[in-house]
């Protein structure tokens, strides 16, 4: 099972607003139904009226004034050992809960993690799908912590996933 970030907003992200953090949040339902989401972190800045979203979501809410130290706050106030860190404004495309599962479940040596990457928009996302933007993050929680980011890209960059998902996000922002 997945402990999930929703990252309302980081170092380098606009604050999410708060249509699309409810979207991202309602495209983990499934999951969670599943049996794959155990709990939800819903991280941002303060002042964006985030504590009634989380409130009405069931999830717990993690805030700082200082955008640099959201993403390091909600990585230690996450439960689990594995996370799954999604920014707010993105989906999981269909497939998602079967690949992850798979992922979670592979036995032998468990890959440092996998990254989920948007759907591609540009013309040089559609033709090299590697330099489509990091949506999400699947990872143990001591990879991502010793990451020490300040950000999702800069996460993705420190912790060195050994996988890409098929799996896309798309934007529901």
């Amino acid at each position: 099972m997945l402990s999930v970030i929703v990252l309302a907003s980081d170092a380098r992200m606009q604050p999410a607003l708060p249509d699309a953090v409810v979207r991202t949040l309602s495209a983990l339902v499934p999951a969670a139904i599943e049996g794959l989401v155990r709990d939800v972190t819903l991280a941002g800045q303060t002042g964006r009226d985030l504590g009634h979203i989380a409130d009405h979501a069931g999830c717990v809410l993690c805030e700082s004034d200082d955008a640099h130290s959201v993403l390091g706050f909600a990585l230690d106030a996450a439960r689990g050992q594995r996370l799954f860190v999604i920014r707010a404004g993105r989906a999981p495309e269909a497939g998602f809960i079967e690949e992850i599962s798979d992922f979670l479940s592979a036995k032998g040596r468990q890959p440092r993690g996998a990254v989920m990457r948007e759907r591609p928009e540009t013309i040089l996302a559609r033709a090299f799908p590697r330099f489509a933007p990091a949506a999400g993050l699947v990872a143990p929680r001591d990879i991502m912590l010793k990451a020490g980011a300040m950000s999702l890209e800069d996460l993705v960059r420190g912790a060195r996933p050994a996988l890409t998902l098929r799996a896309r996000a798309r934007r529901v922002d």
